[in-house]
């Protein structure tokens, strides 16, 4: 990386900061684009060269921190297991960020369409983001598929599908949280129904027993 692409990725990552202190801080219609560029002592044309609208900065705060706890993007290892190759390693440290930062990703939910980008088919729509883009589904979709050729995954369901299935089900339990009262969104209770949910979708996906049919 040259000095103009690193001083683009600590201006980005500085950007990314700010709004994360505001966002945290303020209601969504409260925090201005005006105020960010101020204290990243940047223009508002700079800032448009790097997120096109609040809303897209919004979505950027999740996808940035999706990219680095992605452990699978460079450790494959698969343990002889069903939810070794659907859950990752890391799901303690991934669930305990979505409860510290339960305001922004409740904003995300209202105001974008962000967690609806899960049940888009093929390519997402001009200027929207994937929550899960390819780049982020491959090494699951790899491991899925390992697992399959191992017998610990029934073959019968493509590994797409199978990846689609995790995807759709946990981000429809994060939602449930979100929209809950304060009061009754515990971090236990989260915690349980994303497992309660894992359990009975990895049971589907076991290997069906084969049947023989009795001599008639």
């Amino acid at each position: 990386m040259n000095l103009r692409e690193r001083k683009k990725q600590q201006t980005r990552m500085r950007l990314l900061e700010i709004a994360e202190q505001l966002f945290s801080e303020l209601p969504y219609e409260e925090v201005m684009i005006d105020e960010i560029v101020a204290r990243a002592d940047i223009s508002q044309k700079t800032f448009f060269n790097y997120f096109p609208s609040k809303a897209y900065l919004l979505e950027e705060l999740l996808l940035n921190w999706l990219r680095e706890v992605n452990v699978w993007s460079h450790e494959s290892e698969l343990e002889l297991n069903l939810k070794s190759a659907i859950v990752p390693p890391n799901i303690d440290e991934i669930q305990d960020w979505i409860v510290k930062h339960r305001r922004i990703l409740q904003m995300i939910m209202y105001h974008t369409d962000l967690f609806s980008s899960v049940y888009f088919s093929g390519d997402a729509p001009a200027g929207k983001n994937l929550l899960f883009p390819p780049s982020y589904r491959k090494p699951r979709m790899e491991r899925v598929q390992k697992a399959q050729s191992l017998g610990i995954i029934r073959p019968d369901i493509s590994a797409e599908l199978v990846c689609d299935m995790y995807d759709w089900l946990r981000v429809d339990v994060v939602q449930r949280w979100l929209a809950l009262p304060d009061e009754q969104a515990t971090a236990e209770g989260f915690k349980k129904s994303y497992d309660e949910v894992v359990e009975v979708l990895c049971r589907g996906f076991e290997p069906q027993p084969v049947t023989v049919a009795a001599d008639a």
